[in-house]
């Protein structure tokens, strides 16, 4: 679909979701009874769906004249009853729907998530729902938000920012609040703020947690900030402003040209709620590109998820990304109504007026409809690729990290649009897709700790990292160059002495996701070495170039076809060494892009120096050096 995105097509499909998330409410309003894998927070029915839904219907209803109601398929609801409903049966103790049910659990407690949509939803329907309730209802309301909102010993992560709009919520509607922990809690982004539009997800900077939370958390919490409260603090408002400002710059590169994301890291149960964020930024005058630019993008995400029934039939939202990816995309966190943090996408349109340019201006084409490009990130450790004759994007990760139980969100070496990755693990471990794993014959490795890394311009990263095989942990310094939808890696493997055992590996480039019904296109060429898979368009493929001594054709991995984040069927190519040396040097090209692309670029020469720098020279003469890593690895 080319046409341009509209407001009726944005309506249409609000007022689905709208229409399935109000069937499926319980008796008191205050919780949704949809399918899926529960968890605590499922128990009486999810409070998620309910609260989470609070950012959707609070934009709605922020915008004076904007009727209440939403038709869909001829029946009527009326968000101003159902927000209204939802917060006070939700903060009513003797309510069979109330969200204080159960102790605190801990100082961090999920309902403290919850609690700053809260807030700030009332803020911003202040006239239309705040100003009708009566004294009771108001204190009933306040002690909840106080009761999940008591400062913690110590700021952990992003839920900084939900004691700060639970309390920043509570200061705009003239009610009691504390201000020390607003003040506490945005002075917590200073300590974890790492330039560029970018923060580290973690108590203090250097514990490299780089995803999706610097869109889904910190700019949209600190633009409800900036929307209710900001006005106290002009000096931080503006500091803030430009935080976000800075991270806008790179959003749009991340796009395909279909709409497409790179899907990497934890949550992705959010899906488009990362539009939230630029939406946001744009209402408050931090979004750096043209607003035909943010229309496209907006449009075609939507539409992306869309298409691929991220909504189910009856309007409600999936737990799984699509109707056929992998429902391990789902964390343990992530209850029946956690989705509907998805709604940020919403909060930020409908906080837009309705004759705002956004839904009249020409649409401008992505980055990558634009031409290639290449975008060295840093702060994150990324290399970010969009391929123009594809309209792909590509994610390379050297920096950032989230521990062994996320080792298929974070470690892979490369995310892609027109592969995404595999999440679901068979036997206990992760894919190797996008990745080299070693093996005991038993055990398959995946990339753990990330000991050093580096990036750089035009396009590579260097990676000092190691993994767990054989009871021993073994090292291995990986080199990417990126040239387009082409990679070259480059791996030094240093086995630990300390297990007598064979140690050998399987390399994969990136799984060829597809729809059941689809015939994949599999060719094998072992004398030139190279593996490929095609189907719909797409195709990976690897071709080894040193150090490995097998390939197999595409298959499934351990006979799992159903592995994929997004699509239902996967096949993954590999390059395979049956023992590797102590020491041990692998280097692979790899494609991932469109069916009809080219032969693989040829290499002239590739290979580190005495001193460990890495040099390449592309057929053609062009030539990139990687230099080693500060600290040697």
């Amino acid at each position: 679909m080319d046409e341009p995105f509209t407001r009726g097509e944005a309506l249409a499909l609000w007022s689905r979701l709208v229409a399935g998330w109000a069937e499926r409410l319980d008796d008191s309003g205050a919780r949704t009874l949809i399918d899926g894998v529960p968890n605590a927070a499922d128990a009486s029915g999810s409070y998620e769906g309910v609260t989470r839904m609070l950012w959707g219907l609070g934009g709605w209803l922020s915008q004076p004249g904007r009727p209440a109601i939403l038709r869909w398929r001829g029946a009527a609801y009326d968000t101003e009853a159902l927000l209204r409903r939802a917060v006070t049966a939700g903060c009513d103790p003797c309510s069979p729907g109330y969200w204080g049910r159960g102790a605190a659990r801990g100082e961090y407690d999920q309902r403290t998530v919850e609690s700053g949509q809260v807030a700030f939803a009332l803020w911003q329907t202040r006239e239309r729902v705040w100003a009708g309730l009566s004294a009771a209802e108001r204190e009933q309301i306040i002690a909840w938000l106080d009761r999940f909102g008591q400062r913690p010993t110590q700021w952990r992560n992003n839920w900084a920012l939900f004691w700060a709009i639970n309390h920043a919520g509570r200061r705009a509607l003239g009610a009691p609040h504390d201000a020390e922990t607003i003040d506490s809690a945005l002075a917590y982004l200073d300590g974890v703020y790492c330039g560029d539009g970018w923060y580290d997800d973690g108590p203090t900077r250097g514990v490299r947690h780089f995803d999706d939370y610097n869109w889904w958390v910190f700019a949209t919490h600190a633009l409800a900030w900036v929307r209710c409260d900001g006005d106290s603090q002009p000096a931080r408002r503006d500091n803030l402003l430009a935080r976000v400002r800075a991270g806008m710059v790179h959003f749009p590169h991340f796009f395909a040209a279909d709409g497409a994301y790179p899907e990497y890291g934890r949550s992705l149960v959010y899906k488009f709620g990362r539009l939230g964020a630029p939406l946001l930024a744009y209402r408050a005058g931090a979004w750096p590109h043209p607003v035909g630019l943010l229309r496209r993008l907006v449009g075609r995400h939507l539409r992306w998820y869309v298409d691929r029934g991220a909504l189910r039939a009856d309007g409600t939202l999936r737990q799984a990304l699509t109707a056929e990816g992998s429902p391990e995309i789902r964390e343990l966190y992530v209850a029946t109504g956690s989705p509907y943090w998805a709604t940020l996408a919403f909060a930020g349109l409908w906080s837009l007026p309705d004759d705002d340019p956004f839904w009249t201006a020409e649409e401008e084409p992505l980055p990558v409809e634009r031409g290639d490009f290449v975008r060295v990130l840093p702060q994150p450790g990324w290399v970010v690729v969009g391929d123009r004759a594809s309209g792909e994007v590509q994610r390379f990760n050297a920096g950032s990290q989230h521990g062994p139980s996320y080792a298929a969100k974070y470690g892979k070496f490369a995310y892609a649009t027109a592969a995404p990755f595999n999440v679901g693990l068979a036997d206990g471990t992760p894919a190797p897709d996008g990745m080299l794993c070693l093996t005991d014959g038993r055990v398959w490795g995946h990339r753990g700790d990330t000991l050093a890394h580096a990036v750089g311009e035009p396009g590579w990263l260097r990676i000092c990292h190691e993994q767990t095989v054989g009871a021993g942990r073994h090292l291995i310094d990986t080199t990417i160059v990126v040239r387009g939808d082409t990679h070259l890696r480059a791996h030094r493997v240093l086995l630990d002495p300390a297990v007598p055992g064979p140690i050998g590996a399987v390399e994969g480039p990136a799984p060829l996701g597809f729809s059941p019904g689809l015939v994949p296109e599999i060719e094998s060429d072992p004398t030139a070495g190279w593996e490929r898979a095609a189907a719909g368009g797409r195709a990976v493929a690897i071709r080894r170039l040193r150090g490995y001594d097998g390939q197999r054709p595409a298959a499934t991995w351990q006979g799992r076809a159903d592995l994929n984040s997004v699509h239902g069927r996967s096949l993954l190519p590999l390059l395979t060494v049956e023992r590797l040396a102590p020491a041990h040097d692998l280097l692979c090209l790899v494609r991932i892009g469109i069916a009809e692309a080219g032969e693989l670029p040829e290499v002239a020469e590739a290979d580190w120096t005495t001193e460990g720098t890495f040099r390449l020279t592309w057929a053609g003469g062009e030539t990139i050096e990687v230099p080693p890593l500060p600290d040697g690895g």
